[in-house]
């Protein structure tokens, strides 16, 4: 049986990957959300070919670059603004304030997904204006990146969790004014 901080190790490692993952996403996302605005004004200003399509092509890859971000900021604790208030705690309050939160981050999260899929399905009938693509692609971020978030948020409770019932607990660091 392992551990309670090899357990927080593996969650550690696991979490640490996907943050990479999406973070790698989040790039090409906006190397390509670049290239299509620079293709817009290269375009509009010179080329005249009269592009339509980079404009919607800009607006799906920024939602989705936008809210592919989200889970990054969960797994880094960047995305709540408590650390007034926790920095001030013992270590055990603020322990129980983290484990609560990422608790209660996970299940929001979880909740925004679940909502999101119904989202996309109402979207699977409309088609986009230029593309005419269904608009369940675009929709689709709302379920897929909360998704991400809730499951980082509850690898960050797990973490926090076996860190606690570990021999060598250590509070979590919380993000400090000068990270933000």
């Amino acid at each position: 049986m392992k551990t309670p901080e090899s357990l927080r190790r593996t969650i550690t490692a696991i979490k640490g990957g996907l943050y990479k993952i999406n973070q790698f996403m989040v790039a090409v996302l906006m190397i390509i959300l670049i290239l299509d605005v620079w293709l817009g004004v290269l375009d509009r200003y010179w080329l005249k070919l009269q592009l339509g399509w980079v404009e919607e092509l800009a607006r799906y890859i920024m939602i989705w670059a936008i809210l592919m971000a989200v889970p990054c900021c969960t797994a880094n604790r960047e995305h709540m603004g408590l650390t007034f208030i926790a920095g001030r705690l013992p270590d055990r309050l603020r322990l129980i304030l983290q484990v609560t939160l990422s608790a209660l981050t996970a299940s929001f999260f979880a909740y925004i997904s679940y909502l999101g899929i119904t989202f996309a399905e109402k979207g699977a009938s409309q088609l986009s204006t230029v593309f005419g693509m269904p608009m369940a692609y675009a929709y689709a971020a709302v379920p897929v990146t909360f998704g991400l978030a809730a499951l980082q948020a509850l690898l960050v409770f797990l973490e926090d969790f076996f860190a606690a019932l570990s021999a060598e607990y250590q509070t979590p660091s919380l993000p400090q004014q000068e990270d933000i």
